[in-house]
């Protein structure tokens, strides 16, 4: 684990959320390279929870990185309490995914090592179920700017059982934490749908996430996560 020379103590005075805190000075704090379920998703409580075990009313040692501050003036911080790398803990017991954003780039493989480990071991997020449901394509490219064409890009489901399967109150979501909820439909033994990122008119082969002005799966690489009503992991997809 990595052991910072330097860094700002504090003391953590609230649990947010599963990678987010408020501080004894007043400010929050941000998690950098890691993002847990947000209120309403699976394994929600289960990450806030972790965390507070982990920092809640405990002096915390706070690491800097390139940027300090986020959009919303939220400081961008590596945690350290008790010889626990909390960004890496959090990873490792399966109550976040890594999620790096340039220039914070400093625990990237540290922090994969740990998604590693804990999708082996099959803990929190990582926790699967047989479901004959595969994610057999990412069009991540749309033609031309993909802000400007998001049903250009798509994520493609297939029933590979033998019997129709419902998609109602399944998941599907990426890497920044973009989630799509199915509504109930029946999936035939066989066939496919395609999710697209904009705006359209559902139909029994295409379904319509919603966004306009604005992609969902990144050119560069992404992971996609398809999981059931509960929370389970179905299959995952990384370009």
């Amino acid at each position: 684990m990595p052991t910072p020379m330097q860094g700002t103590w504090a003391t953590v005075t609230r649990v947010l959320d599963g990678d987010t805190v408020e501080l004894d000075n007043g400010r929050r704090a941000r998690y950098i390279g890691v993002n847990a379920p947000e209120q309403g998703q699976a394994f929600y409580e289960q990450a806030k929870e972790a965390n507070r075990e982990l920092v809640e009313r405990r002096q915390v040692l706070l690491e800097f990185d390139i940027a300090t501050y986020d959009r919303y003036g939220r400081w961008l911080v590596y945690v350290y309490v008790d010889g626990y790398f909390v960004n890496y803990e959090l990873v490792r017991r399966g109550f976040a995914n890594p999620y790096t954003l340039p220039p914070n780039v400093k625990y990237e493989e540290l922090l994969s090592e740990g998604q590693r480990e804990a999708r082996e071991e099959g803990v929190g997020l990582w926790a699967s179920v047989e479901m004959l449901l595969r994610i057999t394509h990412i069009e991540a490219d749309a033609p031309g700017d993909d802000n400007e064409n998001p049903n250009g890009e798509w994520i493609q489901i297939t029933n590979e059982g033998a019997s129709p399967i419902d998609l109602g109150a399944c998941t599907l979501g990426d890497e920044a934490n973009h989630v799509y909820v199915f509504d109930p439909r029946q999936l035939a033994a066989g066939a496919t749908v395609r999710l697209h990122s904009g705006q359209g008119q559902d139909t029994g082969e295409d379904l319509y996430w919603g966004f306009v002005g604005r992609s969902v799966w990144n050119n560069s690489g992404d992971t996609a996560y398809l999981r059931d009503p509960q929370g389970n992991l179905v299959d995952v997809y990384t370009y």
